[in-house]
């Protein structure tokens, strides 16, 4: 197929060739021999639709999309877009991952900057449909090509391309964050609720407490301006429409305040960190709940009632620890953050906790099972997969000072390989020292193990950026 053909040609040629007649050729497109004739025929010719194309494309025995490079010409009728022809065919060509035909049909419309609304829009109708992923070159496009660097729609460009951008590779996750980090501040304040909350998340995986903190501080701040001004609303009975977001507001304040105490509890402030669980311990005064905010509310209460008891372990009160481990029996969700409290004081004030791990052990074991095996279902199960790294190394902690060699080496091979896996380049180097430590007591395969994670050879494609640690 040339590329100088046209749709028009290929559809003649099939017909000279094959002997149809616009009623035969209508039959096999499933397209009106009226609708066949005034595209090939009209003066000037019907303009054909996506669909349309689609259909012609079937008709003719060509692959899906083969027919979209000769479609372009179709939207831009005397070298002026068609909206809504434009916006039909990049939807169906991001579909169809044609990246190349919409970079050309991007780079047509860029000739005129007023053409930025219409591919925003574009690039909403994606993201909200849920083709975040495909949404990303409009995007891309949009903050690439904005004039004016305090637009909402630039600041809500860059949100949309970091959502969407942010993954399993906390150290991508990290270079995406920081290149969206200036435009917070300039979005709407539903979106920047969720951004905080996104921020902290993604700085909590880097172990980067002082920047959770921050970021804990402005979410706490937003999120009690937003509930003064819809309880403001309602009491004034106006008839303004209240902020849509993707949670409860509760949930944000509750948040705010939750994230604050954990990096307060991470960087040892433990008795700072109790007046930030006080701040969600009862959250029964905010005005307003629908029942989701009533289980919020009810959730966030048995958080601290959890987190006291974790903060009162870390301070050494292991008086506490039967019913700190009957909380984690009765609320197994809160195993695994639970257990790497326990372990994390444990080798901090040197009490002895076998009694615990042998309770825990079939929870422990289904984590060890396959530690990979729930990443691809996004950012939550990453957040976990970060919590067991680190119970894992505590763990192995614990084994090693009780000299169990066997234990410690184990447990410290699965933080290795999982940090690896989740390109958390610190705790690698902490837990391959560990190993170190401790290598004597390795057998054969273990030491093969350990050269094969080091050397990337596991099959999980970050672990080969920390073949230099190994020196």
């Amino acid at each position: 197929m040339s590329p100088a053909t046209t749709i028009r040609a290929e559809i003649i040629n099939h017909i000279e060739s094959f002997g149809h007649t616009l009623t035969s050729f209508g039959q096999a497109s499933g397209i009106n021999k009226g609708v066949i004739s005034a595209i090939l025929n009209n003066n000037p010719p019907k303009p054909i639709s996506v669909r349309q194309v689609d259909l012609i494309t079937e008709a003719l025995g060509y692959d899906e999309g083969a027919l979209y490079n000769m479609y372009v010409d179709e939207c831009f009728v005397n070298e002026k877009p068609n909206g809504r022809r434009i916006s039909s065919f990049l939807i169906r060509c991001a579909e169809l991952g044609k990246e190349d035909t919409i970079d050309y049909v991007l780079s047509r419309l860029m000739e005129n900057l007023t053409y930025l609304t219409l591919i925003f829009s574009i690039a909403e109708r994606l993201y909200i449909s849920g083709k975040t992923k495909e949404s990303i070159i409009f995007y891309k496009c949009v903050a690439e090509n904005e004039k004016y660097q305090h637009s909402e729609r630039l600041a809500i460009s860059q949100y949309r391309i970091f959502r969407a951008s942010i993954g399993l590779d906390a150290e991508q996750s990290m270079e995406v964050t920081l290149q969206f980090i200036a435009y917070r501040k300039r979005l709407p304040e539903n979106y920047q609720l969720d951004a905080l909350v996104e921020l902290m998340n993604i700085y909590y995986t880097m172990n980067k407490w002082e920047k959770v903190e921050q970021y804990a501080d402005e979410l706490i701040t937003l999120s009690t301006i937003v509930l003064q001004n819809e309880k403001r609303l309602r009491l004034g009975n106006r008839s303004d429409e209240p902020l849509v977001t993707d949670k409860p507001l509760v949930n944000y304040y509750a948040y705010g305040y939750l994230m604050k105490g954990v990096a307060l509890e991470q960087e040892g402030s433990y008795k700072e960190a109790l007046k930030y669980v006080a701040g969600y311990a009862d959250l029964s005064w905010i005005e307003g709940l629908d029942q989701e905010g009533h289980l919020i509310v009810e959730r966030y209460h048995m958080w601290s009632i959890a987190n006291t008891y974790t903060l009162e372990i870390l301070m050494g009160n292991v008086n506490i620890l039967p019913e700190y481990t009957q909380l984690l029996h009765d609320n197994p969700q809160e195993i695994l953050p639970g257990l790497l409290t326990i372990m994390k004081s444990v080798n901090r004030h040197g009490f002895s906790v076998d009694d615990i791990l042998v309770q825990f052990n079939d929870a422990i074991l289904e984590y060890e099972k396959d530690p990979f095996s729930d990443l691809s279902n996004g950012y939550t199960n990453v957040y976990n997969r970060v919590r067991y790294a680190d119970l894992c190394y505590q763990i192995a902690i614990y084994h090693f000072t009780k000299m169990r060699y066997r234990e410690g080496i184990r447990h410290t091979l699965q933080s290795i390989t999982i940090n690896a896996n989740i390109n958390r380049k610190s705790e690698v180097i902490d837990s391959m020292s560990l190993f170190d430590r401790y290598r004597r007591f390795a057998t054969e395969e273990e030491l093969k193990q350990y050269s094969r994670i080091i050397k990337g050879g596991c099959n999980h494609e970050n672990i080969g950026s920390f073949n230099s640690c190994s020196s």
